[in-house]
Parts: structure tokens; C-alpha cells; sequence
């Protein structure tokens, strides 16, 4: 009665925790997409790259609601070895995000100088369609300083052999023109490199934090397990010594258990059993 009562305690704990594993989910869903969505402002300028964290969080989300479906399953069935494999899942989906907060903090501490590249990289093919048309208004440069409010990689002295364009202006007089009064002073690396830090900051405290919100029911599974295990267990043992109770009859107490007959195999003419006297026909009795 104790372990039923046990186990029937740790059910309804599972089913919380499953709960809050499916809440964490949506977090992980929500935060990706934010922080890939921000991304997006300056991903060609940063040649595709350093996204990565921010959608292996997001990849991890679909992961998790999959786990909840394999927990209610492995609680519902009460199948110790699918209740297993769901608490071996949980701790390589919590591994993995602990992980993913290790890499965004690397890639956060080596981010001054890749990014230097590939900015640079990536102005200098401004400059040359720039220089040479000087009609490219839709340009990602263009969009990116206007957005951002900065001017060339280090500042507008990067334009220096030529006009500034539109996008550097703070107040352009009139839509897609050069001509204007003032214009923005801080350079793109900076306001990007701030911006990339920030998103691999959020992303790495983020699934630290998701992760360990994961971990808090992780023994309630595993001590489940074990519940189930010892049910089954006990449910065996006294199945076998009722056999063996069987077993050890003496031979007339068993014989009289096997001659006993049915309620359902009673004959009409059996002992004890009610004839019931029907009147013939034409009232002969």
C-alpha cells in the first residue's frame, strides 16, 4: 500500500515537471527566433556566420515538446524502460544546452577580430559597386547604417575619397540623397560587435537558465523508474508464491480444487440445482 501510494505521488510530480518542461520549451522556441530575427539585420554583412547558437536553441525547442510526448507516454503506461529512455533523452537535451552556453561565451570572447573581417570584407565591396555606380540605395550597407544610425566601419572617415552616402545621414533632406547637414559618427563595427556580444550573451545565460529549469524534476523521473521497477517486482514475487502455495497442496486439497465444477458447468440434474416442473400438455401433470 506504501509504494502504491508513493507511486501514485511521484505520477502526479512527473506531470508537473512535464508541465514546466513544455513551458521551458516555448522559451526555447521564443528566444531563438528573437535573437535570430535580430540577426537578420546584419547577417550578410557578417558572411552568414555566428548565427548558429541562437538556432540550435531554437532547433532544441521542437526537441523538448517531443520529450513531454515520450514523458506522459512513459507515465501513462507505467513502462519503466520508456520512462528511462525519456530521463537519458532529458539529460543529453540539458547537456546539450550547457554546451551551447559554453560555445556562445567562446565565440563571444574571439568576436572582436572575425568580425573585423568579415566587415571589412564585406565594405570593401560597398565601396567598389559604390564608387562605380553610386545608385545602389537598396544595398545591405545602406539598410544597415540607416537601421543602426552608424557610418562606414571605424566612422565617416572611411568615406573619405568619396561622398558620403545617403544611409550615413542622420537627417537626409530628401529620400536616397548624400546632402545633408549631419551625419552619424560612430562606426558599424562597433554598434554590430555590441550587438553580436549581446545576442551570445542572451543566448548563453538563456539556456543556462532553460537548462536548469529542466534539471529540477529530473530525479522525480528517475525515482519513478525505480518505483515502477520495485512494483514490478513485487507483483512478480507474488505471483510466484502463489504458485508455490499451489504447488505445496497436499494432493486431496488439490484433487478437491480440480473435481469442484463451475457455477457455469452446473447439468440440470446436477446436486442442488432446481428442477423446474412444467405442466404437460392438455393439463396432464
Amino acid at each position: 500500500m506504501a509504494l502504491t501510494k508513493r507511486i501514485k505521488c511521484f505520477k502526479y510530480m512527473v506531470y508537473c515537471y512535464i508541465v514546466l518542461l513544455a513551458v521551458t520549451g516555448c522559451a526555447q522556441i521564443f528566444l531563438g527566433t528573437s535573437l535570430l530575427w535580430g540577426h537578420s539585420g546584419h547577417y550578410g554583412v557578417v558572411q552568414n556566420r555566428l548565427w548558429a547558437p541562437a538556432a540550435l536553441l531554437l532547433c532544441l525547442g521542437p526537441g523538448t515538446f517531443i520529450l513531454c510526448w515520450i514523458g506522459c507516454q512513459a507515465t501513462n503506461q507505467k513502462k519503466k524502460c520508456l520512462l528511462g529512455l525519456f530521463a537519458t533523452f532529458l539529460v543529453i537535451n540539458i547537456l546539450i544546452q550547457f554546451l551551447l552556453c559554453g560555445w556562445s561565451l567562446a565565440m563571444r570572447e574571439h568576436l572582436p577580430s572575425s568580425v573585423e573581417i568579415y566587415i571589412d570584407d564585406s565594405f570593401v565591396e560597398f565601396l567598389d559597386k559604390f564608387s562605380r555606380t553610386k545608385v545602389d540605395n537598396l544595398h545591405l550597407w545602406n539598410r544597415m547604417q540607416s537601421q543602426l544610425q552608424c557610418c562606414g566601419v571605424d566612422g565617416p572617415l572611411d568615406y573619405r575619397r568619396l561622398s558620403l552616402p545617403w544611409s550615413c545621414c542622420s537627417r537626409p533632406e530628401t529620400a536616397y540623397e548624400s546632402a545633408c547637414d549631419t551625419h552619424y559618427k560612430r562606426g558599424c563595427l562597433a554598434v554590430v560587435s555590441e550587438q553580436i556580444k549581446y545576442t551570445l550573451l542572451i543566448t548563453a545565460f538563456g539556456a543556462a537558465i532553460i537548462a536548469i529549469f529542466q534539471s529540477l524534476g529530473l530525479f522525480c523521473v528517475v525515482h519513478l523508474a525505480i518505483l515502477y521497477g520495485k512494483n514490478d517486482n513485487v507483483y512478480d514475487n507474488n505471483k510466484l508464491s502463489k504458485k508455490r502455495q499451489q504447488q505445496f497442496l497436499p494432493l486431496s486439497i488439490q484433487d478437491k480444487r480440480q473435481d469442484i465444477p463451475s457455477p457455469l458447468s452446473l447439468s440440470p440434474t446436477a446436486p442442488g440445482h432446481r428442477v423446474l416442473k412444467t405442466s404437460a400438455p392438455g393439463g396432464k401433470k
